[in-house]
């Protein structure tokens, strides 16, 4: 059974962690709104802000109106470098431990608090529960992505969370798939839950 990919607020991708179409899915995903009128949340635990923000301005013509990155893993600056040497206007950083989830929980509220305050579209990306899983248990993951989910549905935002299917056993899948509306392959296909 198909699914309208706008009925679903939240979409788990399955992408090898070495696809050539993941990049360009995520931004498939969260584009389609005028940026001046788009909040854009990205989580991601492989790759640093300053490639994020590159890869929005290879994908986009402009950056979103609210961009907020948070960079989930011990990265370290360029000696002397401050934040705001390396973000532009409207784009915020902060940073996750990746074996605290209740540390990524509050940044993930912040950034939907601020977005509360606009009346724009919120579109997320988690970039990756394979690597979430590599630090915290099924279990723990579930809850995260659970809360998370939710939060999506009470902004009436979108988002995906990317999966890697050969990374995991089959009741891992089975069980992250639960918290979505919706299953995309890195190929393009939507099918239901």
């Amino acid at each position: 059974m198909s699914v309208d990919e706008t009925a679903a607020r939240n979409l788990l991708v399955f992408a090898s962690a070495m696809s050539d179409a993941k990049d360009g899915l995520c931004h498939d995903l969260l584009g389609g709104t005028p940026p001046e009128t788009l909040d854009v949340l990205q989580v991601s635990y492989t790759r640093p802000p300053d490639r994020l923000l590159a890869e929005w301005r290879e994908h986009h013509d402009d950056l979103p109106a609210n961009y907020r990155l948070v960079d989930v893993g011990a990265r370290a600056r360029a000696p002397g470098a401050t934040e705001s040497d390396r973000t532009p206007d409207g784009v915020t950083v902060t940073r996750a431990n990746p074996n605290d989830l209740t540390g990524l929980a509050m940044e993930w509220r912040n950034a939907f608090n601020d977005f509360a305050r606009t009346d724009n579209d919120v579109v997320v990306c988690l970039d990756s529960v394979t690597a979430m899983l590599q630090y915290v248990s099924v279990e723990e993951a579930y809850r995260f992505v659970h809360m998370a989910t939710g939060q999506i549905h009470e902004l009436a935002g979108r988002a995906h969370f990317h999966l890697d299917p050969d990374a995991h056993d089959d009741q891992t899948i089975s069980t992250m798939k639960t918290a979505f509306d919706g299953l995309r392959d890195a190929d393009g296909e939507t099918a239901s839950n």
